[in-house]
């Protein structure tokens, strides 16, 4: 029944100037439940939302004429628009990328090239009121608990698991590391208990004097 389809009755518009991806996102989304529509250009998507808001936005960055970033602040300009959580869809992973995002409340990074499987969980994620850049887990009983550790296998930090997908992971932790670093990831408990993940620290903010870490996985 479509009641129990991930994203189901959920509104998603979805903005990428490439014909392909929107069809492929089209058809994933839909199949998930959701009523997707979808806009070639950030103006066209301006229009759209002022019209009929929907509830979620996967927004790509690198468009012609006017960019992700513009329809972002265009978006967040507006009482009527400013809600609405925002995916972007972007091969950027510097930090400057995902600091600017945050600045501008964007709920989630999905990376190019993306799995749909990974997609739409994340779309079902920030629709159930996560928002991973913002440092806002999606509500839980209690979040899993995780351990860094280092290449000799010493745990660097414990803290608790934010979100994860399949080329990352987001952590809280009690200390800071070292932006580049390489650790491994154990999840303690949770539907990822028992996983090892080698990964990358790629960015590092404080916020509310804890630590919240952007992991990306790493083969060997």
């Amino acid at each position: 029944m479509s009641a129990d389809l991930p994203l189901a009755s959920r509104r998603i518009l979805v903005v990428d100037d490439q014909a392909s991806i929107r069809g492929l996102l089209h058809v994933a989304l839909t199949e998930a439940g959701a009523d997707v529509s979808t806009a070639a250009n950030g103006a066209d998507a301006i229009v759209m939302v002022g019209v009929s808001p929907p509830d979620l936005i996967l927004l790509d960055l690198a468009m012609p004429g006017m960019t992700g970033w513009q329809v972002l602040e265009a978006l967040k300009g507006s009482l009527k628009t400013a809600p609405i959580p925002v995916v972007l869809q972007t091969s950027a992973e510097d930090f400057a990328s995902f600091d600017k995002a945050r600045k501008l409340s964007v709920a989630a990074f999905v990376s190019k090239p993306f799995r749909l499987s990974e997609v739409v969980e994340t779309c079902r994620r920030i629709l159930g009121g996560a928002r991973p850049l913002q440092g806002r887990p999606q509500p839980t009983p209690e979040e899993p608990a995780v351990e860094v550790r280092d290449s000799g296998d010493k745990v660097l930090s414990t803290g608790t698991l934010m979100d994860m997908a399949i080329r990352g992971a987001q952590v809280d932790l009690e200390r800071p590391l070292s932006v580049g670093q390489r650790v491994t990831l154990v999840v303690r408990d949770g539907p990822h208990e028992g996983s090892h993940h080698d990964a990358e620290i790629r960015w590092i903010t404080q916020v509310d004097g804890r630590y919240q870490h952007g992991l990306r996985f790493v083969q060997g």
